[in-house]
Parts: structure tokens; sequence; C-alpha cells
């Protein structure tokens, strides 16, 4: 089965990645556990887990999830030391979206949080229909920067592509019901917008972007450096010195598996 292999973008920056990636709004969880009230099983697949920043908000609300990731390492920070809310709740499965090693029917909800761009869609929505219940509920979810709300990002976008010609900020900005629907295998997709904002000063603003594979995996240590001298100097020009928030878009696509 041709897959995607395991993607090791994020394994030398996983510290950064679990502390300064943006965390997801209530209202998504609240969102999504309106779309499985008529479903009697409570655990979720979180495909593409990363850190667990969306499999530990799965957990708080409610699920037992199986948090699916092909990197030992970002695994490694599902479940941080000190961290007790619900850990018990999580379960830290080895694997990737085209192939989970999940039972099936084993979860009445399958997510995928900033990550199915990573996946190979006909395939990873062939194991997703395998592996979810009856009825039960796809979540493709992204947190996308807003630059209609907020000069600064439009800049930020442009200082990227400035050092980084390859880089697209529409990205993530495919024809997602098209790829779930080609599947056959899911009811028509839903969308829906949540806004929010994300709290930053300008060490956590930086320390993201050592997270970006668009940068961290582009760029040389010297262009790194130049790269992160830039951004401080923009956050600057538009913020002082003191702190800021991000305009997020949280983008949702949820389908039913057909029966």
């Amino acid at each position: 089965m041709p897959v995607n292999p395991p993607v090791p973008a994020f394994d030398h920056c996983a510290g950064d990645y679990a502390r300064h990636r943006p965390d997801y709004p209530s209202a998504v969880f609240e969102l999504l556990n309106r779309a499985t009230d008529a479903l009697p099983s409570r655990r979720a697949a979180d495909l593409g887990a990363g850190t667990g920043i969306f499999s530990r908000r799965l957990a708080q609300h409610g699920w037992t999830v199986f948090a699916v990731e092909p990197s030992r390492t970002l695994l490694q920070h599902v479940r941080p030391p000190g961290h007790s809310t619900h850990d018990g709740c999580i379960h830290l499965v080895g694997g990737v979206a085209e192939h989970p090693p999940l039972r099936d029917g084993a979860a009445a909800l399958v997510t995928a949080a900033q990550a199915f761009h990573w996946f190979n869609p006909p395939y990873a929505l062939a194991e997703i229909a395998r592996i979810l219940t009856p009825g039960g509920v796809l979540a493709l979810i992204w947190n996308n920067r807003d630059a209609s709300r907020c000069p600064f990002t439009d800049a930020f976008e442009s200082l990227v592509a400035r050092y980084n010609p390859s880089y697209d900020r529409e990205y993530r900005q495919q024809d997602w019901p098209g790829k779930i629907a080609a599947s056959g295998r899911f009811d028509p997709a839903q969308y829906e917008r949540i806004d929010h904002l994300w709290p930053q000063d300008a060490d956590a603003f930086v320390g993201f972007t050592r997270s970006a594979s668009y940068i961290r995996n582009v760029l040389s240590r010297d262009a790194r450096g130049r790269f992160e001298n830039d951004l401080r100097a923009l956050i600057r020009q538009h913020f002082g010195n003191e702190p800021f928030a991000i305009p997020l878009r949280t983008d949702i696509w949820i389908a039913r598996r057909t029966p």
C-alpha cells in the first residue's frame, strides 16, 4: 500500500512544537461533542497527533483518545511530566494515518488537527472509514493565521516568502470536501469556522517559527538567524516590546461515515 513515509519534519523541534504551537478554542470540542451526541462510544482516534495538543483537549472533554503518531520523539511530549489532566484517557499509538494499528470500528470520532495535509488522502480516508464506527464522525481541523484581520500577520507571511520563495501561504487551503467525497465513504462534509486570538510575545512567536517546517527544514542555520532577527524587528515595528495577539481562524470540516 503506497503511503506517505513517516514525517521527520518535527523531530528536531519537538520541544518548540509542544511549547509554542497554538491551542484550540473550547468551541471546537463543543462542536465535536454535539456532532457525536447520538453515538454510544466515547473513543476517539487523533491521527497525526504530534505532541498531543489536540489529544489532550479531547481527553479533557470526555474522550478516551488513541493518539496516533509516527514520530516517537513527538509522542514523548503527549503526556509531559507533571501533566495529570486525564492522562489515563490517552493511549499512545505509533503509526501512520494510512495504516493506523487500530481495529475496525475502534472509534466514534477520528480527528486530524493540523495534520491532514501531510496524509495520502485516498489511503488515509479508507483507513479512517475502517476504524470509525457506523455513523462515526471525521473532523479535519486547522488553526490558520488570518492575515485579513492583522497587518502584522500579512507582513510575517511576506517575510517567510522572502526567505523561502517556495512557501505558499495557502498550502492548507485545498479541496478537502472534494477529497472526502472522492473516497465514497462519507456523507458530504460540512464546514465550520471559529475565530479566536492567540496570545503572544516576541520570544514565543520566534519559538513558534522554529517549529515550522517551511522555516526549520528549508533555511540554513545562518539564514534562520537572519530570519529571526528580521522577525524580531518586524514585531517591534508593529507591537513595540508589548505582548500581542494573533487572530486565528480554526477551519473545521466534519463528515459522517456512511453506513
